[in-house]
């Protein structure tokens, strides 16, 4: 009678030429790129005047801003052209635009509006981590002493 061949058994452990901490690599860099995707929220070097309660708002004029995802779209279907002028938003961020030209449609991000402790709205956008900051009240500041300009802000949540 003929005897089988033995099959050789593998020693307990990791399995040479195997890197061991493969998984726990992975999930360190899933853990790093999540926390990377959060965006600007706040940078105290960007803070900037508080809102200007003290000009209230004068006459409304027809600039529409409305919402797309990330970006705030300024449709200045006016007449008239504005020059370094301040785009408040909510009573709040505040963005300096240098020029607003009349009949000119301007994209921004909403990011890059700043209160005056140097914190940004929310976005928005796909990837988004919260909920997005509603642009209910848009106002134009023209300069120091003249009251706001109304614009028709429209608010729609469902382009999120």
């Amino acid at each position: 009678m003929q005897a089988l061949p033995r099959k050789q058994l593998r020693p307990a452990g990791p399995i040479p030429g195997r890197h061991q901490y493969g998984p726990m690599l992975l999930v360190a860099l899933f853990a790093i790129a999540i926390a990377g995707c959060g965006g600007r929220r706040y940078e105290p070097a960007q803070a900037g005047r508080p809102y200007p309660e003290e000009l209230g708002q004068g006459s409304m004029i027809a600039v529409q801003v409305f919402r797309d995802a990330g970006d705030l779209i300024i449709v200045n279907a006016s007449p008239q052209s504005f020059e370094e002028l301040d785009v408040w938003v909510n009573r709040r961020y505040m963005l300096q635009l240098d020029r607003l030209a009349a009949g000119e449609t301007r994209r921004v991000w909403f990011g890059d509006f700043f209160d005056q402790w140097g914190e940004t709205p929310v976005a928005g956008g796909f990837f988004r981590t919260e909920t997005p900051t509603p642009s209910v009240l848009v106002q134009l500041q023209i300069d120091e002493t003249s009251p706001l300009l109304g614009t028709v802000a429209i608010p729609d949540e469902d382009r999120f």
